[in-house]
């Protein structure tokens, strides 16, 4: 005896739940490795910052087109859609385009104030597609947001060392966490 129509439909529905989670899983697996390459760059510019705070624009720089580079060839390995390159490219360098034009907008800012930029940026980004369909995003946005606010407001003169953690750290253990999924 064959299904019934309402049998039918419900098994249609069952079928596209299951391919909607693997569609997820498969995302955080792609971020995981992104999410960890990000947070090694920034805790180590965080890093060399708190070393070298005369050469903020060098090192920050350099971080940003390794990112850019590194990223790029991670996301066209890992990703049998044509045009993965295009589109991951004009998210990043979105990214850092909103990062030059605020500090040029608001110059003179601190050292401090304008590495709190990108973070919250890329938090506020986190809740957002979590929001929209991923959930795990959502905690790691606002732990993202949390942390480095903490740094910003409390780490006195040890902020760049706090927001390598802060930082750096919660992309990296949010990638590990990702990975596992």
């Amino acid at each position: 005896m064959p299904p019934s129509r309402e049998e039918a439909a419900q098994a249609l529905r069952e079928i596209s739940n299951v391919q909607a989670r693997v569609a997820g899983f498969q995302d955080y697996r792609f971020e995981a490795s992104q999410l960890m390459l990000w947070g090694s760059l920034n805790m180590a510019g965080c890093i060399l910052s708190a070393l070298l705070q005369a050469h903020l624009l060098l090192i920050w720089g350099a971080i940003a087109l390794s990112g850019v580079i590194l990223g790029t060839r991670m996301a066209c390995r890992s990703s049998d859609a044509a045009g993965v390159a295009p589109r991951y490219l004009l998210i990043v360098l979105s990214i850092l385009l909103f990062d030059v034009i605020l500090h040029v907008l608001f110059w003179p800012i601190t050292p401090r104030q304008g590495a709190m930029i990108v973070p919250l940026f890329i938090a506020t980004l986190y809740v957002i597609r979590g929001a929209q369909s991923r959930p795990r995003y959502i905690v790691l946005g606002a732990t993202l947001a949390l942390l480095c606010c903490c740094a910003y407001w409390f780490a006195g003169s040890h902020y760049w060392w706090w927001l390598a953690l802060s930082w750096g750290g919660t992309l990296l253990v949010a990638g590990c966490w990702l990975r596992r999924c």
